[in-house]
């Protein structure tokens, strides 16, 4: 499969995907096989905005996935979440894949039918990578394979209500695997990483307008301090060095793949002003905006 360039502004969609692949522009669920992803270092960081459910079935890469690095190998299941950041993408030559990408709309609408598989989803968004057995990877494959087959047959009208019920099947299939990697390995679920996990939902929906740790906490019905103090024991960061981070992801992206003035940009991410936008961005980034810009094209 020839690399996949894609034009991008804010984020990249499914559609923007779907006409790279010359996919309907339509579609609200793609499912690529064999994909061997090209090196997207030259234009990260990137938004995506969809879901993208990954199986690695040979070779071996890299991602930097929001502010982790994650090793793919043979087996790895990795989950790319609404509104993750991909900072690098690095893949051996002999990389193989089958990928399912559905649209936030998909997401919405499977989603709160597992409420009850929430917090297990939202972990993913902390660690989005597992090493499968073969016999995981082979049911998650099967799916994959039902999934691709429906979307290749007949456009019948009952397809994408078929499509969904076994995307939602996938999907309960990925949580038992997850859960009986925990359960094998002792880890249990605890009130600490429930917090952490929504403190980083809230943070990927509401981080262009709000940087006030306090903001969070309200959201969470806890304290400042305990939030902080949660957030800083379970990542090894501070509060404010996660809500920092995304911003500054946002800024570099928005400042590395748009033709926006830097005032545009202020104003996108709610700075009250250029120049008060300037000295943030210099004081974390080490040069100012206009530099990091120059030096980046």
């Amino acid at each position: 499969m020839s690399a996949i360039n894609i034009e991008i502004d804010n984020s990249v969609t499914l559609s923007e995907v779907a006409r790279a692949l010359n996919c309907s522009p339509d579609s609200e669920v793609l499912a690529i096989d064999s994909m061997s992803p090209a090196d997207i270092d030259d234009v990260a960081p990137i938004r995506l905005d969809a879901m993208a459910i990954v199986l690695c079935m040979q070779g071996e890469g890299s991602l930097g996935l929001d502010l982790s690095d994650v090793k793919i190998e043979k087996n790895t299941l990795l989950v790319i979440q609404p509104n993750n950041y991909i900072r690098y993408l690095h893949t051996s030559p002999d990389f193989r894949g089958c990928t399912i990408i559905c649209s936030t709309t998909v997401v919405q609408s499977v989603l709160p039918k597992l409420t009850d598989l929430l917090p297990l989803l939202m972990k993913h968004r902390l660690m989005p990578a597992t090493v499968l057995t073969d016999e995981e990877a082979a049911g998650i494959k099967h799916f994959y394979s039902l999934i691709k087959n429906k979307l290749d047959g007949p456009r019948t009208h009952f397809l994408h209500h078929k499509v969904i019920s076994l995307l939602q099947a996938a999907l309960f299939e990925m949580m038992d695997i997850r859960m009986t990697h925990e359960n094998a390995t002792g880890v249990t679920h605890t009130r600490r990483e429930e917090i952490m996990a929504r403190f980083i939902l809230a943070l990927s929906e509401n981080f262009r307008s709000e940087r006030q740790v306090s903001y969070y906490a309200r959201q969470l019905c806890i304290t400042p301090k305990h939030l902080s103090t949660v957030v800083r024991e379970t990542s090894g960061s501070t509060a404010g060095e996660w809500i920092d981070s995304y911003v500054m992801m946002e800024a570099k992206m928005l400042l590395r793949t748009t033709d926006l003035t830097i005032q545009e940009i202020a104003t996108r991410l709610h700075f009250p002003n250029q120049s008060f936008f300037g000295k943030y961005f210099k004081h974390h980034a080490g040069k100012s905006p206009s530099a990091f810009r120059i030096i980046r094209k």
